[in-house]
């Protein structure tokens, strides 16, 4: 008798497994790339084997920067080779983000990332939630933040010149902003950390409108 699906908890969680590895498969890439070999319970508890190559990234922080007063969010734009390769459009639209370097928290983290990237620094920030945007091939984990900022200081051009980085910031109303989570397919938005975040701002204005009024 085939044994069918039950109820379960919705979260992710630890299993046992044997794991060897990494191997590095590049000389002197832009990311590591590493190889592991995998062994785990499969179907009726045999062992099942898998090799399985991953991108290194690690800890990223990223930020939906928010003028409360001006009602509107400061995104970026910029060129991203894997988009214009996937589809044709490589100049994207970006929230202000980047690595969490060796022994630095989020919070500095995302408040360095907003100052480089859309030119200021955030007043207040709000924790959002974490999310592993491309858990087959890499591991990397983001954590996202709604970071207040006054939208009148953003200048039209950015970017941290050491890493041969441009990004050119521009607003958006709120309300036009979150008129893109109902868009006809395919959409117009290509990047799933602006999806997040501006459908978790979507979900939660009453604790947005009370963390805001906190700050006044």
């Amino acid at each position: 008798m085939i044994a069918r699906a039950g109820i379960g908890e919705l979260a992710d969680r630890d299993i046992a497994l044997t794991l060897h590895g990494p191997a590095r498969l590049d000389e002197d890439g832009f990311r590591p790339y590493e190889r592991f070999e995998i062994t785990l319970a499969g179907a009726d508890e045999a062992p099942l084997e898998q090799t399985r190559d991953i991108l290194r990234v690690g800890s990223v922080v990223a930020a939906l920067a928010y003028d409360p007063a001006a009602r509107c969010f400061v995104l970026i734009r910029q060129f991203r080779v894997t988009a214009h390769l996937a589809r044709g459009a490589g100049e994207i639209v970006e929230l202000a983000a980047g690595l969490v370097e060796p022994g630095e928290a989020a919070e500095p983290a995302v408040r360095r990332e907003c100052h480089e990237e859309i030119g200021v620094a955030p007043r207040a920030l709000l924790p959002m939630l974490t999310f592993m945007p491309s858990p087959g091939v890499s591991d990397e984990q983001a954590s996202l933040f709604l970071a207040l900022v006054d939208s009148r200081e953003v200048p039209a051009q950015a970017g941290e010149p050491g890493e041969n980085e441009l990004t050119r910031p521009f607003l958006v109303p709120v309300a036009d902003a979150l008129a893109q989570l109902t868009a006809p397919f395919p959409g117009a938005i290509g990047n799933s950390f602006v999806l997040i975040a501006l459908q978790w701002f979507a979900l939660n204005r009453e604790r947005i409108d009370a963390f805001v009024a906190a700050q006044d």
